[in-house]
């Protein structure tokens, strides 16, 4: 199995910033109870946001898979907020660097989708070398991992056929490892978010921060709101949640606006004042992130295929 090539120098064009150090005690706690466990699975499927398929992967975690020489499949998941023509250039990417990988949107319909195939083929090579030596047959091990929020448990669920591990719309609500075993298709193991240990840009930051992969009230919002504004201005693409009338008054200056002035405005046009006096910058910026998390900016890929 090809080594996956490291997300760090897909990041290098990006202008550096201070980095910002994130590593909480239990997420080094789970990365060494994952390694404990990869020793029983057949597979790994690293699930990552389709809207910054770059950024939600884990440099850490995809050098631990290949020591361990484990099968791996990333899931491109939330694919209904992301681009459908951009999503089509991250798997043709993926497929170019021989890596396999599939999209879908975990949290509806049923039944493993668009990884029915690979999951098969998975069973079909394992059941073959246990039959070489003379053993029975049995159900392939699959490990679900990434960082947090990017839908990990959404996909244990989806292939259990049922509810079974906690999910939510904040970072961290998975905190312990979970088996789960489908009789007569798979085994499945849960697993906590595991972030890297260090956010080296703030391009990063940003996007992390966005699909709400990092706690916002632990990173420099009113940064991040600024980058996301600034994103969604050069690519000419208008969410919901910026008025169309300030949209069009931006377009119409002579001069070009910095990103701090742009969320200024757009905090004054949501009436997100302090006291009527001044624009909330931290909140008007809370509010954007909050609002691409919760898809209401769908579909947007925040990051272009290379």
């Amino acid at each position: 199995m090809p080594n996956p090539p490291s997300p760090d120098k897909e990041r290098e064009a990006a202008s550096p910033q201070r980095g910002f150090s994130w590593f909480p005690g239990h997420m080094r706690k789970a990365l060494r109870q994952l390694e404990s466990q990869l020793e029983l699975a057949d597979v790994v499927l690293l699930v990552l946001d389709a809207r910054l398929p770059r950024s939600s992967r884990q440099p850490e975690l995809e050098e631990l898979l290949a020591r361990k020489r484990k099968e791996l499949i990333f899931v491109l998941n939330k694919s209904d907020l992301a681009q459908a023509e951009e999503t089509e250039r991250w798997l043709a990417w993926f497929k170019k660097a021989q890596l396999r990988a599939v999209s879908m949107r975990s949290s509806s319909g049923r039944g493993a989708g668009p990884l029915e195939q690979s999951l098969a083929q998975v069973r079909q090579q394992l059941n073959t070398k246990r039959q070489a030596k003379g053993m029975r047959p049995r159900d392939p091990r699959l490990v679900v991992a990434g960082i947090p929020n990017v839908g990990k448990s959404s996909l244990l669920n989806r292939l259990a056929g049922a509810t079974r591990a906690k999910t939510g719309a904040k970072p961290g609500v998975t905190r312990g490892n979970q088996w789960v075993s489908v009789e007569g298709k798979w085994q499945i193991l849960d697993s906590p978010g595991i972030l890297y240990p260090k956010i080296e840009d703030a391009q990063t930051l940003m996007a992390l921060a966005a699909a709400s992969c990092v706690r916002h009230e632990a990173i420099p919002q009113e940064l991040a709101g600024q980058l996301l504004l600034e994103t969604l201005w050069e690519r000419q693409l208008r969410p919901p949640f910026i008025p169309l009338s300030l949209w069009e008054e931006w377009q119409g200056e002579n001069s070009p606006l910095t990103p701090e002035e742009r969320l200024a405005q757009l905090a004054w046009a949501k009436k997100l004042t302090i006291a009527n006096k001044e624009p909330d910058i931290p909140r008007c910026a809370h509010h954007l992130l909050q609002a691409f998390a919760q898809g209401e900016m769908a579909p947007l890929t925040l990051e272009l295929a290379p």
